[in-house]
């Protein structure tokens, strides 16, 4: 199987997304982590308009640097205390929230001559990473008296975890507790890191605290779509990434299993509807390769059955043109199976560059 990639419609999307949040005086700052920091996809994001770029590995930020990439980069997971160097080395800036973690940064960007950038991350709910609201004025102040880190601002994260949505008030709860650490201790953070693509929607409703300065898209970027609920944004592509596998089997048989079901090779227990006979294709890739469940088959009349490590199930039967042994058949990924994909070895990646000179 392959999944094709078409860089231009990521730059496309992301001009389209720079303008939205420019509009409002929002920086964004445009998450590679879906594509495994590939550098094409960087330099689709940095084409649109996008000036900070963020991933949440530092192997990704490798593959960036190494492919010419200079833009900063941001670190979104939150680093390892047995990283700290390679952290200030390859990144300007991470998301942060254990003052210890900070005090190994601080020792490494000394070592080197540098300043690095923190964002405290502040606990709104999804219960990830961040402090307590309450905690945030201490932990600043610790965070603020390290040398070789500048405490640049502060941030927050809902809807990863938790299934939070994002709203007005969970975000303006982080806006509070900036402007209380400000008034504490008496300094003007730089940055309000509100939230990721979910947050778009606040913004088109023109309910986004005006506090809010940054937010880390990659999804919305990637995909065009919210990542709440999947639903198309104001981008002009839903689909620059693409799919592809080659059936290998086409027969019919009975929809029910024949024998004790207990659970399938990947641990789950499926549940069967007798639908009577079935024509059936067996595509070439599976759990292994991508998360098959989120993949939506292009061609009508084609449904997902089920998957193995290595084997997809659709129901052909109706589908429309029929389907035929050794052809390929398409499906749009969401989110999970871009992500996915792109990190699976066994699957081959096609790259469409950025056109120059075209205007969306």
């Amino acid at each position: 199987m392959r999944i094709e990639v078409d860089c231009e419609r990521i730059r496309c999307n992301a001009e389209v997304i720079v303008q939205l949040c420019a509009a409002r005086g929002i920086d964004v700052v445009g998450v590679t982590k879906a594509c495994c920091g590939h550098p094409q996809v960087a330099r689709a994001m940095l084409a649109g308009g996008v000036r900070m770029l963020a991933d949440s590995r530092l192997m990704n930020v490798r593959r960036m640097r190494e492919g010419g990439i200079v833009a900063d980069v941001m670190l979104l997971r939150l680093p390892r205390l047995s990283e700290a160097d390679e952290v200030v080395r390859l990144t300007q800036i991470s998301l942060n929230s254990e003052v210890e973690t900070v005090r190994a940064l601080s020792r490494a960007a000394q070592a080197h001559g540098i300043t690095h950038r923190i964002i405290l991350m502040v606990e709104t709910g999804d219960r990830r990473e961040g402090v307590m609201p309450e905690q945030a004025v201490d932990v600043a102040r610790e965070m603020l008296r390290l040398p070789g880190t500048e405490l640049a601002g502060m941030g927050a994260n809902v809807g990863c975890i938790g299934g939070v949505l994002t709203t007005r008030e969970n975000t303006q709860l982080l806006v509070d507790v900036a402007r209380e650490v400000e008034q504490a201790l008496g300094i003007r953070l730089k940055v309000i890191s509100g939230g990721h693509t979910a947050s778009l929607a606040l913004v088109e409703r023109g309910e986004m605290p005006p506090e809010v300065n940054q937010l880390r898209v990659g999804e919305g970027i990637l995909l065009g779509v919210d990542t709440s609920g999947n639903w198309p944004l104001p981008c002009p592509y839903q689909d620059a990434f693409r799919v592809v596998a080659e059936v290998v089997e086409i027969q019919t048989k009975p929809s029910l299993p024949e024998g004790t079901v207990t659970i399938d090779a990947m641990g789950r227990a499926p549940v069967w509807e007798d639908r009577g006979p079935r024509r059936r294709a067996v595509v070439a890739m599976g759990e292994q390769d991508l998360r098959v469940g989120s993949l939506r088959p292009k061609r009508p009349g084609v449904t997902i059955v089920g998957a193995s490590s290595d084997h997809t199930v659709v129901d052909v039967t109706e589908a429309d043109p029929p389907v035929q042994l050794g052809e390929e058949l398409e499906f749009d990924p969401i989110y999970a199976a871009v992500a996915t994909a792109m990190a699976s070895l066994g699957v081959t990646l096609v790259i469409k560059p950025i056109e120059e000179k075209r205007t969306c």
